[in-house]
This record gives structure tokens, C-alpha cells and sequence, in this order.
């Protein structure tokens, strides 16, 4: 004859194996599907952030230098607008790169203001309901940056230390708040007329 106390003992140990390996698949799967959440949203932010940095950039469309009274260029107007797939953009947070003459230095536009080193100007678009003149949203906004080469100078003790004389070399770099840059290598025409401005090319 088969006991079958000793059949009951057995069915109730395998069956205590059996959840005991239920409740840790259920543990594991908990925690690795916590783990793929936190890894997806973190790509995602990722990928948004690169995205930004290619893309989020300012379009320097044109440079004009402006003589002021004298044979040199103290004064640079860069016509900056969004580029190609970039998102609203906040001039006033941008900063921008100036190198002359072996002279290098970096500026922000958070003070932006008329009489300050840079000053900005709507040029075209922008819609009256903007909550902020300083923010260029769609494709046909342009807003003027103008940099004072000579202030620039002056706040180093040195006015002249910017300043574009006839064949100088100048580049720019537009960063915009998110990352992406613009580069734009200029050049001073050969010959300066006092009072005059010149696209720089």
C-alpha cells in the first residue's frame, strides 16, 4: 500500500516552489519593465535635446559694417532669422563669438539695450501678439544684432581692439541658447570710406 500523506507532502512543497519562482518572474519582470521606463524617457530626452543643438539654430543671413564717422568699422549689424527646421528662439539668450585681428572674446545678449555693446531690432515679421519682441518664431522673422566693435574695445581699455580696419579678417559665431551654432568667416573690403557701410563677405 502507497501512503498517500507522503504523496500530499510532496504536491505541497512543489507547490510552494512553484509560486516561490512566480513571485520572483513577477519581481524581475516589475523591475525590468520600471528599468525600460526610465531608459525610454531618458533616451527620449536625449534625442530631443541633440535634436535641439543640430537643429535649434540662428541663421546669420547677411552682415553689414558701418564706419560711424571714421575709416574703420566699429559697428557690425548681423540680419540673424531662424534656420532650416529650428524651433522659437530667444535672441536675447543667445551669445555670440568675435574674433579680429587675433583678438578674441564672447558676449551675450541678455543686455541687450540701445547704448549697451549689443542692441536688437525687429527688422521684419513678428507678429503684434508675441508675448516677447525678442524672440524669433517663424521663417520670415529677422531681427538686426548690432554689435558696438568699439564698446566691445572699450570695455577692455582698448577701443580700438575689435575694430575692423581695411582687409581685416572677422569671424562670428552665433550660438543660440540650446546649443546650436552658426559660423560665418568674414572679411573688411580693401578700401574703408569714412562714413560708409559695406557688406562683409
Amino acid at each position: 500500500m502507497f501512503s498517500t500523506a507522503s504523496r500530499g507532502q510532496v504536491g505541497i512543497g512543489t507547490l510552494i516552489v512553484f509560486i516561490a519562482m512566480v513571485l520572483v518572474a513577477a519581481i524581475a519582470a516589475g523591475v525590468l519593465i520600471n528599468t525600460a521606463g526610465l531608459l525610454q524617457a531618458q533616451a527620449q530626452s536625449t534625442g530631443e535635446e541633440t535634436t535641439a543643438q543640430v537643429s535649434d539654430r540662428l541663421a546669420v543671413t547677411q552682415v553689414v559694417g558701418l564706419t560711424e564717422g571714421n575709416q574703420n568699422i566699429t559697428r557690425v549689424n548681423l540680419s540673424v532669422g531662424l534656420a532650416a527646421g529650428a524651433d522659437p528662439i530667444n535672441v536675447s539668450q543667445a551669445s555670440y563669438t568675435i574674433e579680429t585681428s587675433g583678438n578674441a572674446t564672447v558676449i551675450s545678449g541678455n543686455n541687450a539695450s540701445a547704448g549697451s555693446v549689443v542692441n536688437l531690432t525687429q527688422l521684419q515679421g513678428f507678429n503684434g501678439g508675441q508675448s516677447s519682441p525678442t524672440i524669433i518664431a517663424d521663417q520670415q522673422d529677422i531681427m538686426i544684432v548690432s554689435i558696438d566693435l568699439g564698446a566691445l574695445g572699450g570695455k577692455e581699455g582698448n577701443p580700438d581692439k575689435y575694430v575692423l580696419e581695411s582687409g581685416d579678417d572677422m569671424t562670428v559665431i552665433a550660438q543660440a541658447p540650446a546649443g546650436g551654432s552658426t559660423f560665418s568667416q568674414l572679411r573688411a573690403p580693401r578700401r574703408i570710406n569714412k562714413g560708409d557701410s559695406y557688406i562683409l563677405s
